[in-house]
């Protein structure tokens, strides 16, 4: 086999307390691959519908960087070629950089026969996190490649949980980030009392999976002392929109990864109101791309034909 074709779902990770260890993916978005081998000696990147100027040189792209992390231990001197068709929108809390990482190895793992578990693929996909956001960190590339909700149980060495989730409408309002990344102004002292609480929701997340509760999934994930006091400071009244949201019906919303997209989950009858209140609140914010309902996904990174 020398080309395969994949698609790679959205994720929204950071999921509500669960700061780069929690996130999920979603049915749509979804971006599409061409990993083609070559003879070449070269990693090269090709973007269909790059209208966000996403790089293609390989060190400043996640699915390059990660391949060459990939070549760089496995002592691989293949040619190859990746063509991504971008779905998503880059820079909007979609792990769109997560998808590319984690479809590249993905694919390649396909086609060379590597044999690598699914720990192994997410410590070489996270790598290509780095080209975004300066930091290995393994939600997104974890969700994209398992489907389902993740939880990092550990990063040395890294060891990943996938859980099914119940079938959830979601509504996403897309928004660009108006910086690359605020995750260096992310503190974790936020005190003894913040603590206890952001451990106990984490719980209640796991917990509320387990049983199938989306109730109180909605309410654990709507409370979060770590990012989303620094990420909701960067969007114009998200405080005052995401009250406006759960009064609406919605059973949770949160920022959704990196930011500055928000996401909601929503009982059946209740996601077309929200859709119209979020894409009404949100359309004066100048970096608003535009609303999305779909719903979570059990399914994870795929072959097509």
């Amino acid at each position: 086999m020398l080309s395969i074709k994949i698609q790679t779902p959205a994720t929204s990770a950071n999921v509500g307390p669960g700061y780069d260890i929690f996130a999920l993916a979603l049915h749509e978005p979804r971006d599409e691959f061409e990993i083609s081998l070559n003879d070449s000696g070269r990693i090269t990147i090709e973007i269909e519908n790059n209208i966000q100027n996403i790089p293609i040189e390989v060190k400043d792209n996640s699915a390059g960087l990660a391949t060459l992390e990939l070549f760089k231990k496995k002592n691989i001197e293949h040619g190859v070629h990746i063509k991504i068709l971008k779905r998503m929108t880059s820079g909007g809390g979609m792990g769109t950089t997560g998808a590319s990482a984690a479809g590249a190895i993905f694919g390649l793992n396909k086609l060379l026969n590597l044999n690598l578990s699914v720990n192994e693929m997410i410590d070489y996909a996270r790598k290509g996190e780095i080209a975004s956001g300066g930091s290995p960190h393994a939600d997104n590339v974890a969700a994209a490649l398992l489907g389902g909700f993740v939880l990092v149980k550990s990063y040395n060495p890294i060891d990943v949980l996938k859980l099914d989730l119940p079938d959830v409408p979601v509504v996403l309002a897309a928004i660009k980030k108006s910086q690359r990344t605020t995750r260096g102004f992310i503190t974790y002292e936020i005190g003894q009392e913040k603590l206890k609480e952001q451990m106990a929701r984490c719980s209640r997340v796991i917990h509320a999976i387990h049983t199938k509760d989306i109730k109180e999934f909605g309410k654990a994930i709507s409370v979060d002392y770590i990012h989303e006091p620094v990420r909701g400071a960067a969007i114009p009244r998200y405080w005052d929109i995401k009250k406006k949201v759960l009064n609406a019906g919605a059973l949770g919303c949160t920022i959704s990864g990196g930011g500055s997209s928000v996401i909601a989950f929503c009982p059946p009858d209740k996601q077309e109101d929200i859709a119209v209140i979020m894409e009404r609140e949100f359309n004066t914010n100048p970096n608003f791309v535009k609303v999305i309902t779909t719903r979570t996904s059990n399914t994870g990174v795929r072959v097509i034909n």
